[in-house]
């Protein structure tokens, strides 16, 4: 059945006509990558693009036209790959195609350009790729996490938030489509490795790769996700995402 609410469904026509109506162009981007014993290798593009879809039709249902785009599933998740299954570009390369998406989308008259994220691994290179991005188009493309806003300790029992297949992003699968969970989560958690001091305080960074924070690829409380958490978080995910790109100030801003 065609979904109008994706730019892969739709015709050129279709496309140009939600241009002209200044329509919000959302970019779902997540990974493909490890998520321990339990979780699928696709599930940040999963819930990226579950909640890219879900905060449209929240828009559209305000009369906001709005639209998402082919999810990005393959991004910058070096520090993955000690892994089986991860799979990733090399931040430079996922910086230029990132350039080149929004520039393509932006040829066909589209203004209004987010990028919702379901990755950590991203934040880095994006934000830095939206410097040239940015002064390229002559307008601001955005950026957010999904999960920009939410306060998921309401919701969480062993955790203040989502860290990577733990309780929090378990539970949002299982509210997904549990069938791609596999029931050893009920016995699987992860903790970080140790690191220096000052790397705990955030006084000094570098580059880590995953094995040396946990062995089995989790971080966090899987074994603590219900798939009744997960619906209630998604709730509170999507009204959030919808109020944050309702302001009509954010579309008014030049560079």
């Amino acid at each position: 059945m065609k979904d109008p609410i994706r730019w892969d469904n739709l015709t050129s026509p279709e496309l140009k006509a939600l241009a002209e109506q200044q329509a919000i162009v959302i970019i779902p981007m997540g990974s493909t990558e490890q998520h321990g014993p339990h979780l699928p290798v696709g599930t940040d593009a999963i819930l990226a693009t579950w909640f890219a879809h879900r905060t449209a039709e929240a828009l559209r249902q305000k009369g906001i036209p709005a639209v998402i785009t082919p999810t990005v599933a393959v991004a910058n998740s070096m520090h993955h790959m000690h892994f089986a299954g991860s799979m990733s570009l090399h931040p430079r390369t996922f910086m230029e195609m990132l350039q080149e998406e929004c520039e393509a989308i932006a040829a066909h008259g589209f203004r209004k350009i987010v990028i919702v994220n379901g990755h950590g691994g991203n934040n880095h290179p994006t934000q830095a790729a939206l410097v040239d991005i940015n002064i390229t188009l002559g307008f601001p493309v955005y950026f957010m996490s999904y999960l920009a806003g939410t306060d998921e300790r309401k919701f969480l029992e062993t955790q203040t938030g989502m860290i990577h297949a733990c309780e929090s992003e378990t539970s949002l699968m299982l509210a997904y489509d549990e069938t791609l969970v596999d029931p050893i989560y009920k016995e699987t958690k992860g903790y970080p490795g140790d690191t220096t001091e000052a790397e705990d305080k955030n006084l000094i960074h570098t580059f880590h790769r995953m094995e040396a924070h946990t062995k089995n690829g989790v971080m966090g409380n899987s074994c603590a996700a219900t798939k009744e958490k997960g619906e209630r978080l998604a709730e509170a995910i999507t009204a959030r995402l919808c109020e944050t790109l309702s302001d009509e100030r954010l579309w008014g801003l030049g560079v």
